[in-house]
């Protein structure tokens, strides 16, 4: 069995860091797989706002999101994130504007991108439920240390 730092060390899993000042330090992790990123590297520069014209572009959006994310910042409204439904133990989406990321909280404030698309995409082709799917095979299939996940309300992930 593995812990995340292990899987981020052997590049089964990649830590995003977030894009923290100097005087920022980190109050979570958020890690995804090395697919997960290659789509936030070739896919998501090329995306253009889909439903807030005037508003930051996707991957403004997505350095938001990490930046919030891994600095502590409050996520307890729905348009930032919630547990998918119907519910799948442990799987979550988070979003932007633009964005659907989806993976798990493998501890309380650790959270692991298994899958990321455009929400213009995941509206529509109807691609939540196949997601919510990958998340927990994916997650099925890591040599993670027990529990690979844990369940509950914001509060209990965040």
């Amino acid at each position: 069995m593995a812990t995340l730092t292990e899987l981020c060390d052997a590049n089964v899993l990649v830590s995003i860091g977030g894009g923290l000042d100097a005087h920022e330090q980190p109050e979570r992790l958020l890690c995804a797989f090395p697919h997960v990123i290659d789509w936030l590297e070739n896919t998501l520069p090329s995306l253009d706002p889909d439903f807030h014209e005037g508003k930051q572009d996707p991957m403004e959006q997505a350095d938001d999101l990490f930046h919030d994310f891994v600095s502590g910042a409050d996520f307890s409204y729905y348009e930032k994130s919630h547990s998918m439904l119907p519910t799948e133990p442990g799987v979550w989406e988070l979003k932007t504007s633009d964005l659907r990321l989806f993976g798990w909280f493998a501890s309380k404030g650790v959270f692991v991108v298994a899958e990321i698309n455009s929400a213009f995409q995941c509206k529509h082709h109807s691609l939540y439920a196949g997601y919510r799917n990958s998340v927990v095979y994916r997650r099925n299939q890591l040599n993670l240390d027990e529990p690979k996940f844990i369940t509950g309300e914001y509060e209990d992930v965040l």
